[in-house]
């Protein structure tokens, strides 16, 4: 892969890239139901929620949510397309606002699409939120730190790293903290409100002279981390453990962050 040889900047995403865990997931999904739904009921939601991540659902990871209809709709390069209702059951409906539309790109996206089939109020999904995020982070929730890829970031002779997570509030740099990987990167940037803000990154170092080509973007969110810089010309790479609806190519696509190390050590041999 000569192109990499060329790059000079390197975006990263948080969740699901510098840490992989999906065990949160039943547990956020558990905080957000648990006023209003009883102990059974909220079992069901969860066990659906793993068969969604894992394929086993007739709503496909890796398409869209319509968060008013509850309908789901396929796509081709990210086009919405085919529209079918929750059972999988055909409907003959086409998208004139995708306002409405929530790509189910990570697994913080299926926690999302059900605070939306349930309509879980903006305070319950902060609360739930934070709460499960504190979780994350400490004893006996707290996810595995990689220190190896940590290292092959380090080692990395790009211009630029640059951290780039949605999430706001505080316990973005809590996990900057619990990582810690403070002084790994020349700029963090919290509540980035990817996609969008992926496209003014990208756009922001183009103007300062860096072609598109020489910007790579690192994440498990295709729709959020890639797309964008994709379609600006830059480079991509996936990382993800779950199949994704769709036939899209990414520069490079791996499946843990040890994958992901390797190909970063590569990168860093390639420089010198």
């Amino acid at each position: 892969m000569k192109w990499m040889d060329e790059i000079k900047v390197v975006i990263f995403d948080l969740d699901g890239t510098l840490y992989q865990d999906d065990t949160f997931l039943g547990r956020y999904i558990a905080h957000m139901l648990k006023d209003n739904f009883n102990e059974e009921e909220i079992a069901a939601a969860v066990h659906e929620a793993y068969d969604i991540l894992e394929g086993n659902h007739p709503v496909h990871f890796g398409c869209y949510f319509d968060r008013i209809q509850h309908d789901v709709f396929l796509h081709e390069n990210f086009i919405p397309t085919s529209c079918y209702s929750w059972e999988g059951m055909k409907r003959e409906r086409h998208v004139e606002d995708d306002s409405s539309l929530l790509f189910i790109g990570d697994v913080w996206g299926i926690a999302h699409l059900y605070a939306a089939k349930f309509s879980i109020s903006q305070e319950k999904r902060i609360e739930a939120f934070e709460k499960v995020r504190y979780e994350m982070i400490e004893k006996p929730y707290a996810f595995q730190r990689h220190d190896r890829l940590f290292e092959s970031i380090k080692s990395l002779h790009a211009e630029k790293k640059i951290f780039m997570t949605n999430t706001a509030g505080e316990t973005g740099p809590a996990f900057v903290s619990y990582l810690n990987i403070g002084s790994l990167f020349n700029e963090y940037i919290f509540d980035a409100k990817k996609p969008v803000g992926m496209d003014r990154i990208v756009k922001r170092f183009v103007k300062k002279g860096y072609k598109p080509s020489e910007i790579l973007s690192i994440g498990d969110n295709p729709f959020n981390d890639l797309l964008p810089v994709k379609r600006l010309g830059g480079r991509t790479c996936l990382i993800s453990p779950y199949k994704h609806y769709g036939q899209y190519e990414w520069d490079v696509a791996v499946q843990t962050v040890e994958e992901l190390s390797d190909v970063l050590m590569h990168m860093s041999v390639v420089k010198l």
